[in-house]
């Protein structure tokens, strides 16, 4: 039987809550790298200083924190937007990009958003599987299922 809820609640693996912002975070590394101009505004080392490295690392962290704490997605979308801002600002100041560039905030705001929700269903899988482990367990690293234990291959008659 499934269990209701929305779509970042559902807990396996392979949900489009994990696959679209996997898919997205490696979209904007590879474009990094084939098409630059798409997600790169100065240059690759301000890309992966800020973006990469302080707003995606900061992005994971909050996603994290805020499952922690049994907050809702939504908290965690806001939030995400306001690291796109703060991303942006901090192109615009230390490396003379445009402040107010729709097409680099929305570029830099998807990898963060991408980076909070996988750091949010990361804690939320290990949080399912340990505090409600009598109904859940661990899918990988962001997803649980139904059931206690895994059978083995050669158990089932």
């Amino acid at each position: 039987m499934a269990t209701q809820g929305t779509l970042i609640s559902q807990g396996p693996t392979t949900s489009l809550a994990v696959v679209v912002p996997a898919l997205v975070v490696i979209a904007s590394l590879v474009a990094a790298v084939i098409a630059p101009d798409l997600v790169i505004e100065v240059s690759l080392g301000d890309f992966l200083l800020v973006s990469v490295f302080l707003g995606g690392g900061a992005a994971w962290f909050t996603g994290r924190s805020i499952a922690r704490t049994w907050r809702g997605y939504r908290q965690a979308v806001l939030y995400a937007i306001l690291l796109g801002c703060v991303v942006r600002f901090f192109h615009f100041a230390l490396f003379e990009g445009t402040l107010l560039s729709a097409h680099y905030f929305l570029t830099d705001t998807a990898f963060l958003m991408a980076l909070v929700t996988l750091g949010f269903r990361s804690e939320r899988a290990s949080q399912m599987a340990t505090r409600y482990g009598w109904i859940y367990r661990q899918s990988g690293p962001f997803g649980w299922l139904e059931g206690t234990s895994r059978e083995a291959p050669g158990d089932r008659v």
